[in-house]
């Protein structure tokens, strides 16, 4: 007898969606069949003829642990995302420690494996003085993240020739670079002017870091990239420049994300957002968001990723210049795509490539990203039809607040399976144990 069976459902698979029912044994896929072919299993969920999409991989999460568990930790920080439809997360390094070393990675490991409730990865942190440490990576990692401007503690590298050494280092082992692609100079010079202004309100912030920081910053490590011949993924595209710069030098190397807060949210509502709009790269005008779109449809982004990002709120009401920069998002991503769905600007296929398949892809993860005999029964079960309202007062990540607080949206996910297992339910939270993901064999 199969474990579980999910009949009368519309299953989202790559290339179409078709009537069927899934069979899962052991936490995966065994057979995708018509309700009339399903075996009987200890279980079985009917779909109500709603839409079944693979799990969701976020490539973009900060779950602030070790370090700063204040305002999320593993467990919330999961349990956000399996409210959210995300089933896969990995883990940004800038924890404190900052994960730039293997005695920091395998601590962090230890907190995953006893918290969280979804399935994770790591990406490493590059800094000026551990080529030794990445050059003892295996392949256990998701990426290496660079840092090009001044974040949490030593994570910076912000010296194109050490860059250059260090994209050498991961093109050897066969290692994905991400980056935060910011000029360091061009940000520090017009933040020290905006320090020596009067009354500095978050739209000042937004402005001093303008479309040149972002643009610069990915045109040359581009370059760079090209040169040394290694794969390279850019976090949080936000301007046209940079779309443009990517539409150029387009080559299967090169990949691009964007966030939901960059495409949902422009300079417009910086006034009613305060300081809770704060975040690097900052948002951006209303053309650089239709040109993300754009990108989208045209294939120049490659996925849509998080950056969730929490901070608690005294964190964040305080003086701009201070405040910390960064939002959440893991429960409001799916609900805002399945609005645009809803709108017919975006198809469930397109989301469910830009969420699942293309980063199991890039970021080579085994198993996962799309409904298939053989994978991982990651699945999220969507209502297209129910209308809600993004609530702080409902949510669970710790910070307990949202960009998107009050938007009424139209498309939910009502549950969510990690490997067969219910972790969501129509709001409520089964506390299984996530496991750690595989990578495949790089080959580029």
């Amino acid at each position: 007898m199969s474990d579980l069976v999910i009949k009368n459902s519309k299953l989202v698979l790559p290339e179409k969606i078709v009537d069927a029912g899934l069979v899962i044994e052991d936490g995966r896929i065994r057979e995708i069949t018509k309700d009339k072919n399903l075996p009987d299993a200890e279980r079985v969920i009917d779909a109500r003829g709603n839409y079944v999409l693979p799990g969701l991989i976020d490539a973009h999460v900060h779950f602030r642990e070790p370090g700063a568990s204040s305002k999320e930790d593993w467990f919330t920080g999961s349990s956000a995302a399996v409210a959210g439809g995300v089933t896969t997360i990995l883990d940004m390094p800038n924890t404190q420690p900052p994960t730039t070393t293997i005695k920091h990675l395998n601590e962090k490991r230890e907190i995953a494996r006893s918290k969280a409730i979804v399935d994770y990865g790591f990406h490493f942190g590059a800094t000026v003085d551990n080529s030794d440490e990445l050059s003892r990576l295996g392949n256990d990692i998701a990426s290496v993240k660079f840092y090009m401007s001044a974040t949490t503690g030593s994570l910076k590298v912000d010296n194109d020739a050490l860059i250059f050494e260090e994209f050498g280092i991961l093109k050897d082992k066969k290692i994905l670079a991400t980056v935060h692609a910011e000029n360091r100079d061009m940000v520090e010079y017009w933040f020290d002017r905006l320090k020596e202004k009067e009354g500095v309100d978050a739209l000042d912030y937004a402005n001093s870091r303008p479309n040149i920081c972002a643009a610069d910053a990915l045109n040359r490590m581009v370059f760079l990239s090209k040169m040394i011949g290694n794969s390279v993924h850019f976090c949080h595209v936000s301007t046209r420049e940079e779309i443009e710069i990517l539409r150029n030098s387009r080559d299967n190397r090169v990949t691009a994300e964007a966030t939901p807060h960059h495409l949902f949210l422009t300079k417009r509502d910086i006034k009613e957002l305060g300081n809770y709009s704060k975040v690097n790269p900052p948002l951006r005008s209303r053309g650089d968001q239709l040109e993300l779109w754009n990108a989208i449809h045209s294939g120049v982004i490659d996925i849509i990723a998080t950056d969730h990002a929490p901070h608690l709120p005294g964190e964040k009401e305080r003086d701009i210049l201070i405040a910390s920069a960064g939002m959440p998002g893991l429960e409001t991503m799916l609900p805002l795509l399945l609005n645009e769905v809803n709108k017919g600007n975006l198809t469930l296929i397109e989301l469910s490539r830009l969420t699942a398949t293309n980063p199991a892809r890039i970021f080579r993860i085994g198993n996962k990203g799309m409904i298939k005999e053989g994978y991982d029964a990651d699945l999220v079960i969507i209502d297209l039809k129910k209308e809600d309202r993004v609530d702080n007062s409902r949510l669970f990540t710790k910070c307990g607040w949202s960009p998107f607080d009050g938007w009424k949206l139209k498309g939910w996910p009502i549950k969510t399976f990690v490997r067969g297992n219910l972790v969501f339910d129509e709001g409520s939270i089964e506390r299984i144990r996530g496991k750690e993901i595989t990578y495949s064999k790089n080959e580029s």
